[in-house]
């Protein structure tokens, strides 16, 4: 496991300052925050987050692929069926190689996640963060 680079508690620092910061220094790695038994990472490269995963209620970006790309659900589940065999795979990467999503749905749909994640974690007034510099998100 890489060194911490920097944490903290979010009652003394609001996550917007965190996400900031880390946009400001050009940072790639992994922030993560948690609160109870809620978690939140967010992979960040050059200073942008890239990919981000929630244990909390998030959409996830098959469901926002059957709203917006007209995936539908079976496909969905043929992908995840897959998916359980091979679990370093992305269902976007596997809906892609199947031809049931273009790759450009598959980033859309990962960008939206993305946001929605931030936006949620950015109301948070309570937990810790931490930076992880040089993690990168699973391929």
């Amino acid at each position: 496991m890489r060194p911490v680079a920097l944490e903290g508690d979010l009652a003394h620092f609001f996550p917007s300052e965190v996400l900031q910061l880390l946009q400001l220094a050009q940072a790639g790695g992994r922030l993560e925050f948690t609160r109870g038994d809620e978690r939140v990472d967010l992979w960040y490269e050059r200073g942008r987050p890239v990919f981000a995963r929630t244990s909390g209620l998030s959409v996830r970006s098959g469901e926002l692929l059957m709203h917006k790309a007209n995936v539908g659900a079976s496909a969905i589940a043929r992908a995840l069926e897959r998916q359980r065999t091979d679990s370093k795979r992305r269902l976007g990467e596997i809906l892609v190689e199947h031809g049931e999503a273009t790759r450009e749905q598959v980033k859309d749909a990962v960008h939206e996640v993305l946001r929605r994640i931030v936006y949620n974690v950015i109301l948070w007034r309570d937990g810790r963060f931490r930076f992880l510099p040089g993690e990168v998100a699973e391929s």
